[in-house]
């Protein structure tokens, strides 16, 4: 009987030979092992992959790989049958040419070429029968600051991408080749070692079990070392870190001097102001395509809900759902009040991942091309898991309207497209946030907001060295004066031109915009050396005067090596893509592809190429297998048959006007980027339900046998015949009671109880949440004032209290709202509230439960925290055999105490653990 092409089970494929004869072949890829080092805030990476050909055939490997998207891959080298293969970096074309001339000799060759920024294509050709290969890729990066810590994240898999129609580009094409399948190709290994120059206090990690840490001192150095518990794991998320050490924000300067000579100086700080908040219109584009369905869209709505009660008074906000069609909350953005916030919590409620394929662009440029509000800046908010082919063009519509819009982007799922969702921050002079499953996301989206409350501070400029000028304000502007002696012009301009970006630049040459927390690094190629007590000095311009900070230079910031120039070409290769190219291609390739040749970098103009100098004894023709990357982790293409990764486009709908409420989808035919069509087949535009809320229809996307491209992206979604996006959501609003969240965190749900204007409404869900019975906090509040209406003043200073002496370990999440509150107090009641604050302190301490909180965590680093165990259910202590308390198996153990994650599935909605502990062993720290 026939087989089905392309299926796979365990680690054999099911391939279609040439006389359509189906058959198994096993997979060649039998090992990866990743080697990582983190030195203060760099990565080095290595990850060694191993090929066997087990056919009868030569076979040639191809494999797509992902890496940090601002990495510098620096090296690839391999080892056949024990012999060491000299790979070399040159032009594109010349190395793809001498691998392909090298197969036709029956000679086996490796090719490691750049397919987009994150992702890179691994082929081994003429691999012959029984033969084993192993190729290794080295890659640089730098580490962020995450709350405080520094954040690792190395990528494994490729997500299943979304090609929009008017995409034809080569990387689309490629793209559109890349193979998945749910089972992992090869089970990865992991070792990890950290150095740092202060104290290692934790290493955790929400994505991945690892062991507990070995560590010891070196030297001025603290280094530990760590592996995955179990050793080995599947490829299907992004691996995240995070490193606590005592002093993680140290500034730092650091002068690298090569075999050649060269000179490159890197400057790395994490500024720490705060400036006065500035009027906000915030516009939240949210991801609602097909692969945002499952954990995704859960984690999506959760962030949205955290924005929409963060936000400042005065504020104005819209929502915009987008997919292969994108809708709007309101047809302009309205003013953030209770009526304004019930609708939006109302209507996002009900939202899911049912709205086609990932068409970004055509709702960016909606947004941009809206006039400004007067006296607001406009801050856009982007919730995707970015899985498209076309980031580049998003990356650079987003850079042509930064001058009127800002943009912050988060991030969401397993394997979000990080090229797209850090370059978009890039171009918009934001920052960029990841979250996935097992990760808190309050504080994230909490601290983007207060980013984008804080005037943008993009002015910034430094000074390399005491008698060199500032730099950093982009590329620099020379005025040519006129010198003959007439009476038009004589000593006035007559034209200014820009200096050509070249290799002696400062990179970033035009410092981007700096925020409180987050890490700043520039690299400057220097011309000659600087002594020890020179300083740098950065130099920034504010509304409210100029902030400066200067960095000695001691002997400890000198260095011999080649990271840092490498690390500097691969940030200049990236500047010139995404500022230059568009208006320079021709000089831009020449740069880049100098210095990819330079520095020994593969980029999109240069590549790594090894071949083997013995010619293959196999007469018999040569097949290709491709390696298929893993579906992400808990993302919507679980859910389906068959991976996104090829093109789709479905027709959009015009609309009228609409009510409130509603969100209105727009035609897509004046916004597409040149080169977009329409597809054959689709409808004309309808007018949409006038249905309030988002159970409301619109007209049909494509009629039904209407004529669908092919490879349609619309069969991975619920249905893209309207916009039904889910059941009606509950009714809530801040003045008749709050929609507690799924969540264990009682500051997250005091959170979504807080009215738009930031009062805390007398009402039993916060008294419930407090843990205290509304009329006892009513009669606290009768015996400091009698008046109906102080109910409300005396319940949000008792919130107030609590959150600032109950809940400190997580100001990071209430502060916002407290500001917010603190400002109603004051304006509601003239700023008599100060003698309120000590009564309603007292009132908690005696009349509220004792608060219990922990440092413990569990393994994969979210808090535990002590909880009521439910009558009659059963759980045991995960310590498992080291359980001093006896509750090694299930049971209810109704004289323990039971500790359990913040991130429990059984209480948490999204939750991905479900790890308990005993008191027992709290108590004795096991």
């Amino acid at each position: 009987m026939p087989f089905h092409k392309n299926e796979e089970c365990g680690m054999v494929s099911l391939c279609e030979g040439l006389d359509g004869l189906s058959f198994y072949s096993p997979v060649p890829l039998v090992s990866v092992q990743v080697d990582v080092k983190v030195v203060n805030f760099t990565a080095q990476v290595e990850v060694t992959q191993e090929f066997v050909n087990r056919e009868r055939n030569p076979i040639e490997c191809v494999y797509f790989f992902p890496v940090e998207e601002e990495a510098a891959v620096v090296d690839f080298t391999a080892e056949l049958e024990g012999r060491k293969i000299q790979t070399q970096i040159k032009e594109k074309e010349a190395a793809r040419e001498e691998y392909n001339q090298a197969v036709r000799n029956r000679q086996t060759a490796f090719l490691l070429e750049e397919t987009k920024p994150d992702i890179f294509e691994i082929k081994v050709g003429h691999l012959s029968p029984g033969a084993g290969c192993k190729i290794k890729m080295t890659y640089l990066s730098e580490l962020p600051v995450e709350e405080g810590k520094t954040k690792l994240t190395i990528p494994t898999t490729v997500a299943p991408r979304y090609i929009p129609m008017s995409d034809g580009s080569p990387e689309a094409i490629k793209i559109a080749s890349i193979e998945h399948d749910f089972n992992s190709p090869v089970q990865m290994e992991m070792n990890l070692e950290v150095w740092m120059q202060t104290e290692i206090k934790a290493i955790k990690s929400p994505s991945h079990s690892l062991t507990e840490p070995s560590r010891k001192k070196i030297k001025e150095y603290f280094k530990a070392n760590l592996k995955f518990a179990g050793q080995t794991t599947n490829m299907d998320r992004d691996m995240i870190i995070y490193v606590d050490t005592e002093e993680p924000n140290q500034p730092k300067v650091v002068i690298e001097k090569n075999d050649e000579g060269s000179l490159v100086g890197m400057l790395s700080f994490v500024p720490a102001f705060k400036l006065k908040d500035h009027q906000v219109e915030a516009v939240f584009l949210v991801d609602c395509s097909g692969s945002m369905s499952g954990q995704s869209m859960k984690l999506a709505k959760e962030a949205l809900q955290v924005f929409l009660h963060s936000l400042p008074v005065n504020s104005f906000f819209n929502i915009i759902l987008f997919g292969s069609s994108f809708q709007s909350l309101f047809p302009e953005s309205r003013k953030y009040d209770d009526d304004s916030l019930k609708d939006a919590k109302d209507s996002s409620s009900g939202i899911s991942a049912n709205l086609g394929g990932t068409e970004i662009y055509q709702p960016l440029q909606h947004i941009f091309q809206k006039p400004l509000m007067a006296g607001l800046a406009r801050q856009v908010f982007v919730l995707t898991d970015g899985q498209v082919s076309n980031s580049s063009a998003c990356i650079e519509l987003v850079r042509k309207n930064s001058s009127n819009n800002r943009v912050f982007t988060l991030g969401i799922g397993s394997s979000a497209d990080r090229h797209l969702v850090k370059g978009m921050a890039r171009a918009g002079m934001g920052t960029a946030a990841f979250t996935t499953q097992g990760e808190a996301i309050t504080a994230k989206v909490i601290n983007q907001l207060k980013n984008a409350l804080q005037p943008c501070i993009s002015d910034v400029s430094v000074k390399w060295g005491n008698t060199n000028p500032l730099e950093g304000g982009g590329e620099v502007a020379v005025e040519i004066v006129e010198t003959v002696k007439t009476l038009f012009g004589y000593g006035k301009p007559k034209s200014k031109t820009e200096t050509n970006f070249s290799i002696h630049s400062q990179v970033p040459s035009k410092i981007p915009a700096i925020y409180d927390g987050s890490r700043l690094i520039a690299y400057k190629l220097l011309d000659k050396t600087m002594d020890v007590n020179d300083e740098i000095t950065v130099k920034a311009k504010t509304t409210e005067g100029d902030l400066e900070v200067s960095l000695p230079i001691c002997k400890d910031s000198f260095i011999e090596g080649n990271c840092l120039h490498q690390l500097f070409a691969r940030k200049m290769i990236q500047e010139v893509e995404e500022k230059h190219e568009q208006e320079n291609v021709d000089e831009s390739k020449k740069l880049i592809t100098a210095l990819g040749l330079k520095y020994s970098l593969a980029s999109k103009y240069t590549s790594f190429v090894g071949v083997d100098e013995k010619h293959g004894n196999s007469s018999t023709f040569m097949v290709t297998r491709h390696v298929k990357n893993q579906m992400p982790h808990n993302s919507g293409f679980n859910d389906i048959g068959n991976a996104p990764r090829s093109r789709g486009f479905q027709a959009q709908t015009d609309c009228s006007s609409s009510p409130t409420r509603s969100f209105q989808s727009r035609s897509r035919s004046a916004l597409s980027p040149p080169g977009a069509m329409a597809p054959p087949g689709a409808s004309a535009p309808t007018e949409m339900s006038k249905g309030g809320g988002f159970g409301g229809k619109t007209g049909a996307m494509a009629p039904p046998g209407a004529a669908a491209p092919t490879r349609s992206f619309g069969a991975m979604q619920e249905s893209l015949s309207s916009f039904t996006l889910g059941a009606a959501p509950p009714q809530a609003s801040p003045m008749s009671g709050c929609i507690i969240a799924s969540t264990s965190s009682d500051v997250l749900r005091l959170t979504m109880c807080q009215a738009a204007n930031g009062s805390f409404p007398a009402q039993a869900d916060i008294a419930n949440i407090l843990g205290v019975q509304l009329e006892k906090v009513k009669d606290a509040g009768k015996a400091i004032n009698s008046d109906e209406n102080f109910s409300t003043t005396w319940m949000t200073v008792v919130v107030v209290a609590f959150l600032t002496e109950k809940c400190k370990e997580e100001k990071d999440v209430w502060e916002l709202v407290v500001e917010k509150a603190d400002r109603w107090l004051n304006s509601s009641s003239g700023g008599s509230v100060a003698g309120h604050v000590e009564k309603a302190k007292q009132f908690i301490s005696q009349s509220l439960p004792i608060r219990k909180v922990t440092s413990k965590t569990c393994p994969q680093g979210h808090k535990l925290s002590l909880v009521t165990a439910t009558d009659g259910a059963a759980w045991h202590c995960d310590s498992n055999n080291r359980c001093v308390g006896g509750c090694n198996s299930d049971g209810e153990h109704p004289h323990h105490s039971v500790w359990r994650c913040s991130q429990d599935w059984r209480a948490t909605a999204g939750g991905s653990c479900d790890f308990d502990i005993c008191g027992e062993c709290v108590k004795q720290n096991v």
